[in-house]
């Protein structure tokens, strides 16, 4: 007897995935403030920390509420 889905074929790819984005600019960010201790900014550590993990929650947190949203929406 044949699978039920072997047929089908597999749905379209909607693009990078909110987690891949928010940790590309969690990681970009991370970049840019060791470029910017090299060239001689003072930074304090913990709260960029602090900050950007913060930031990076509620990003990931939105997104995917917004992809909940969406995948509602379709057929």
């Amino acid at each position: 007897m044949p699978h039920p889905n072997a047929g089908a074929r597999p749905a379209p790819s909607q693009g990078p995935r909110v987690g891949t984005v928010v940790w590309g600019l969690v990681v970009l960010a991370i970049g840019l403030g060791v470029l910017a201790a090299a060239a001689g900014a003072r930074i304090d550590v913990s709260l960029a920390a602090i900050l950007l993990l913060g930031g990076a929650g509620i990003a990931l947190v939105a997104g995917s509420i917004v992809s909940s949203f969406r995948r509602r929406g379709e057929p």
